[in-house]
């Protein structure tokens, strides 16, 4: 019994030392790409707009779209000139 208790000991042993060498010798872990800005707070008219959609995927990509707009644009009234809502002053 001692005996294979012992065998246990170096295997755990040998897998704890053969760890610390492989990990010195692997490529870093490539960095995790930033979640797109989703702080954007869209305003309830186009927030609307989005929610027409029935189903929620369909409101999510008009979401998506129309936060990528704003990316570009920086100007809400110029979003909704190019989604066809009233502009707001």
């Amino acid at each position: 019994m001692l005996v294979h208790l012992l065998w246990a000991a170096v295997t755990v042993y040998t897998v704890h030392r053969v760890a610390g060498i492989v990990e010195r010798f692997m490529p870093p872990a490539p960095e995790a790409a930033p979640l797109p800005a989703l702080a954007v707070e869209v305003p309830d008219d186009l927030m609307a707009v989005a929610m027409q959609e029935r189903e929620s995927w369909a409101q999510e990509e008009v979401l998506r779209a129309i936060r990528e707009r704003f990316e570009d644009l920086k100007d809400w009234n110029r979003v909704r000139a190019a989604v066809g809502v009233g502009r707001i002053d």
